[in-house]
């Protein structure tokens, strides 16, 4: 039989969570899985169109909502007035929870409602056995309230920490037959929030590792930014918001240099909201006065990774919060570039230290300076870095251990509803569907 999966995704822009749901998608069994993927109109992710799974998209003014206006000053301004009043409506038990409640129906009646209405032709049309909700609760609401209100059981793939509030915990859990956690980090923070009937298995994202093996011409990287063939080049990638810590990556770098002067740094990613703005002109400014003005390169969002990771000298990841995975890290690894990571979350269980990878401290400018000197001056340390790294992605986060292990799950969930339909006992019953 041919099951059919219904993938929802409503990330704005081509970003981690929808490279994961190609690799998936693309390696799905055809006699077994029908795919049709439901994406944001603002994304303009084509993957899923060049491998000819049908794509349907809708508005999502979650995102329409969040979108830098066009006058930055004017933002500014409304921002302000906005913390102000915010700060005097939390000022009280009364004021806070009038607040709570008035934003809380906002933001459903603004962007989940209109979102889950688009969803419910789609749904009908095309009768998933299970909807594939490629996010956290909190991002997928529409996705989840769609499900429940046309009974189609669903599957959250839950890719950061942000647990259920309590209005997701009473209104859009009764479809869900079961959620993936891209960590163990998430998962134990997804545990303490959602009933413990709900079936959860651990799934890392994965890597196509065939994409990073590809021969590459440093010279034309190296020409690309005008940085000198003798220098040393350490990149990070990542969008530019301040828990990503591209401030560590400038501070360390400067440090760096005071050692190995022909390093220069490489930060791959972009400033996608206002608050990113500001963040990356404090950078820019930071950068001028470290004097890393000709030693720091700007290359903005990138589709080509795979071809600039294996050019690097050395790979740093820098998130001052625990990050839920690190995708960029099993890419590093992927493509033999010596990877420093942050010490915590997902990081903390993909790299084993001194092994795999170095661990720093989040947030710790020094202790990243001497790890990527370490790793650019200690040539046996490079090459056990590297030869293990490539290594651990081939045995543990590899696209087929990813389809294999979540396509398990779709038949355990799958076979579950089954003997639930023939009346059989059961520990999960169908009538969770639609209660």
């Amino acid at each position: 039989m041919t099951f059919r999966i219904l993938y929802v995704d409503f990330a704005p822009f081509p970003g981690g969570s929808i490279i994961s749901l190609a690799h998936l998608v693309e390696g799905l069994d055809p006699a077994r899985w029908q795919p049709m993927v439901v994406l944001s109109a603002q994304n303009a992710f084509h993957g899923f169109d060049a491998m000819g799974v049908p794509v349907m998209r809708v508005r999502t003014p979650l995102w329409e909502a969040i979108a830098p206006p066009k006058d930055v000053r004017e933002g500014r301004v409304e921002g302000r007035w906005r913390q102000r009043l915010a700060a005097f409506m939390r000022e009280g038990n009364l004021r806070a929870r009038f607040w709570r409640v008035g934003g809380d129906l906002r933001r459903w009646g603004r962007d989940v409602f209109p979102t889950a209405r688009a969803l419910r032709p789609i749904i009908a049309t095309f009768q998933p056995h299970l909807i594939h909700l490629n996010n956290s609760i909190s991002l997928v609401r529409p996705g989840l309230l769609a499900a429940r209100w046309t009974r189609t059981p669903a599957l959250v793939h839950h890719r950061s920490f942000i647990p259920p509030d309590a209005w997701d915990r009473r209104w859009l859990l009764s479809p869900l037959q079961g959620m993936i956690a891209i960590s163990e980090a998430v998962a134990r923070c997804q545990r303490e929030a959602i009933p413990a009937d709900i079936p959860m298995r651990v799934i890392p994202n994965a890597v196509d590792m065939a994409t990073f093996q590809e021969p590459v011409d440093r010279d034309i990287f190296l020409r690309e930014w005008n940085i000198p063939p003798e220098a040393l080049v350490v990149g990070m990638v990542g969008r530019i918001v301040p828990w990503k810590g591209q401030h560590v990556f400038i501070e360390a770098l400067a440090r760096l240099r005071h050692q190995l002067p022909h390093v220069h740094g490489l930060i791959l990613g972009e400033a996608d909201s206002l608050p990113g703005q500001n963040y990356k002109a404090t950078l820019l400014a930071r950068a001028q006065a470290l004097g890393l003005t000709d030693h720091l390169h700007w290359a903005g969002h990138r589709e080509d990774i795979s071809h600039i990771l294996p050019a690097l000298d050395a790979l740093a990841h820098c998130s001052v919060t625990p990050e839920p995975f690190g995708r960029v890290v099993i890419e590093g690894m992927a493509a033999g570039v010596p990877v420093v990571a942050s010490n915590a979350g997902g990081p903390a269980e993909i790299i084993e230290d001194g092994v795999n990878g170095l661990l720093t401290p989040p947030g710790d400018a020094d202790a990243l300076a001497a790890a990527l000197h370490r790793v650019l001056t200690d040539a046996v340390l490079r090459t056990r870095l590297m030869e293990h790294g490539r290594e651990s992605v081939a045995q543990r986060f590899t696209v087929e251990k990813h389809v294999q292990a979540v396509t398990a799950f779709y038949e355990a969930i799958l076979a579950a509803l089954k003997i639930d339909l023939v009346g059989r006992e059961t520990g999960r019953p169908v009538d969770r569907v639609g209660e």
